[in-house]
């Protein structure tokens, strides 16, 4: 019986310790994190250049013998020089995600096999045509950064 009060004595101390906040036991406040610039919010950058626009991370899974095997995802920019063009891209964000989303399922779905090394070339064949229908032929050239399959 000693040794389970013993017990329950140290756990009442090591919870109040817990509890106890941080100037109150002797050390100083946390200082607050810096908020981090909105190019740096998606991780690093493609370039330095103004006429990248960089897009989330696309991702579409992945199947094979009637179940998931990965998750396929594709990091990638917008080269558009004219800032109207950039602009036209940030109005059309959702659209565009959208479009890529749909042809990502496409791609993982009926032209990617399991166990294969993505085809970059034909995703970003299939990633300009949108970006063409969207925005326009011409305006915005697709630049892949990184393919990647992730396997559960």
């Amino acid at each position: 019986m000693k040794a389970l009060d013993h017990i329950l004595r140290l756990f009442a101390v090591c919870a109040l310790l817990c509890a106890a906040p941080a100037h109150a036991l002797g050390g100083a406040p946390a200082a607050p994190a810096p908020e981090a610039a909105p190019e740096q919010a998606l991780g690093r950058s493609l370039s330095h250049a103004n006429s990248y626009v960089r897009i989330e991370p696309i991702r579409a899974s992945v199947q094979a013998d009637y179940r998931m095997r990965g998750l396929l995802q594709v990091g990638l920019a917008l080269d558009a020089p004219h800032s109207r063009t950039r602009q036209t891209i940030a109005e059309r964000q959702l659209w565009l995600r959208d479009a890529y989303s749909q042809a990502m399922l496409m791609y993982s779905g009926r032209m990617y096999r399991w166990g294969d090394i993505p085809d970059a070339d034909a995703i970003a064949r299939l990633l300009q045509a949108e970006t063409d229908r969207l925005i326009g032929p011409g305006q915005a050239t697709v630049v892949l950064d990184t393919v990647i399959i992730h396997a559960n």
